[in-house]
C-alpha cells in the first residue's frame, strides 16, 4: 500500500479527517465531560486570505458558545506563533464584521498539535507577545499539544478521533496498536471507523521514531478498506481531476496509475482532460498542436499509452509520444 509521505500529504489528510467528525473533534480539544451541543466548521473571508491556516470550529460548549482553531505542524516552525496570532486578529476582525458590531465577538482559542520534534517536553502554552518587556502581556496565548510526546493511554482516553495518533505516542508498540485498532473497531462504525483506521496507518508512516508500526497495522486490515479509504481514493477516483495534480505533486503514485486507468474506462472525454491535466502539472502548458492531437483522440488505448509515457517520462518522451505515437 502507498500512502502519502509529505507533510503536506499529512495535514491533507488530518484536515480531511477532522473535518468529517467535527463533534468528535471538539470534544477532544475541550475538558473531558464537556457537554458539546453544536460543532460546525465556521466559513469565513479568513481562509480565503490566508490559506496556510485551517478554519475554526463554532461550538457550542456546556451553554457557552466559543471558537475553536487547531493548527496542524510536524514541528514546531519558527513562524507558528505569529500566524497564530495573525489568525485571531483576522478572525476577530471578520467576525465582527459580518455581527456588524452588533455582539462582541467571541472567545477564540487556538490549539498547535505537534505530530513531531524536539525530544524535551513542550510546555502547555506557547505566546506572540505584541507588548514591550516588563510591560503587562499583550498578545496571544494558544495551546500546545505534543502527541508525540504523550502516552497511548493518554490519547485513547479523548476518544477515537485522537486514537489516530498513537503510533506517535512515546510508548507505541506493535501490542499497543493491536489493541487501539480493537478498541476502534469496538467503539466506531461503517465510514468513521475505515476513516480513522486509514488515518491511523498514515500516522504509523510519518512517525519520526521510525518504530515500523505500520508494518504491524497494515496486516490487520481488510485490503477493501485499504483500498477504499479516502486518501487512497483521492489519487483514483478523483484521479481524473484533483487527484493527478495533488497526486503527480505529492508522489501518490499508484493512486495516480489508478486514476489514469478510470479515466480511460470510464469516458474518453474525462481522459483526454486527465491527460492534459497531467502533462501541465508535470511540464507547464502543453503546446497548441499536441493539444490539438490529444481532443481529437477517440481511441481510449491510445490516450492511456500516452497517459503513462506522460506520468514515466521525461518531457521530450511525452513531446516525442504526443506527437508520433
Amino acid at each position: 500500500m502507498d500512502v502519502p509521505d509529505s507533510d503536506e500529504d499529512v495535514d491533507l489528510i488530518l484536515r480531511h479527517v477532522s473535518r468529517q467528525f467535527p463533534r468528535s473533534f471538539a470534544r477532544a480539544l475541550l475538558p473531558p465531560g464537556t457537554e458539546v451541543t453544536k460543532a460546525d466548521w465556521l466559513d469565513t473571508q479568513v481562509t480565503s486570505r490566508q490559506r496556510r491556516l485551517d478554519r475554526a470550529l463554532d461550538v457550542i460548549a456546556n451553554g457557552e458558545r466559543r471558537r475553536e482553531h487547531t493548527e496542524w505542524q510536524m514541528e514546531m516552525a519558527a513562524d507558528v506563533p505569529l500566524r497564530i496570532f495573525e489568525y485571531h486578529v483576522m478572525l476577530a476582525l471578520v467576525l465582527a464584521e459580518e455581527a456588524a458590531n452588533r455582539t462582541p465577538v467571541l472567545p477564540i482559542r487556538s490549539t498547535v498539535v505537534l505530530l513531531s520534534g524536539r525530544e524535551k517536553l513542550w510546555p502547555r502554552e506557547g505566546r506572540y507577545r505584541t507588548s514591550p518587556p516588563g510591560e503587562p502581556f499583550s498578545g496571544v496565548i494558544f495551546r500546545i499539544d505534543a502527541v508525540y510526546q504523550r502516552t497511548v493511554a493518554e490519547l485513547e482516553a479523548r476518544g477515537p478521533l485522537w486514537m489516530i495518533f498513537t503510533p506517535l505516542a512515546v510508548d507505541a508498540d506493535p501490542e499497543h496498536m493491536r489493541r487501539v485498532l480493537a478498541r476502534l473497531r469496538a467503539e466506531t462504525s461503517g465510514r468513521e471507523q475505515d476513516e480513522l483506521t486509514a488515518a491511523l496507518v498514515v500516522m504509523a508512516d510519518v512517525d519520526k521514531r521510525r518504530r515500523g508500526l505500520r508494518n504491524a497495522i497494515v496486516p490487520l486490515l481488510s485490503k477493501e478498506l485499504v483500498m477504499g479509504n479516502w486518501f487512497y481514493e483521492q489519487g483514483e477516483q478523483k484521479g481524473i481531476e484533483k487527484g493527478i495534480e495533488q497526486g503527480v505533486k505529492k508522489g501518490i503514485e499508484q493512486g495516480v496509475r489508478r486514476g489514469i486507468e478510470k479515466g480511460v474506462e470510464q469516458a474518453i472525454a474525462p481522459a483526454r482532460r486527465m491527460l492534459v491535466m497531467l502533462y501541465e502539472t508535470r511540464f507547464g502548458p502543453m503546446p497548441a498542436p499536441l493539444r490539438e492531437r490529444v481532443q481529437a483522440a477517440a481511441n481510449p488505448e491510445v490516450v492511456a499509452r500516452w497517459s503513462e509515457r506522460v506520468f514515466k517520462g521525461t518531457k521530450e518522451d511525452a513531446n516525442r509520444a504526443l506527437g508520433a505515437d
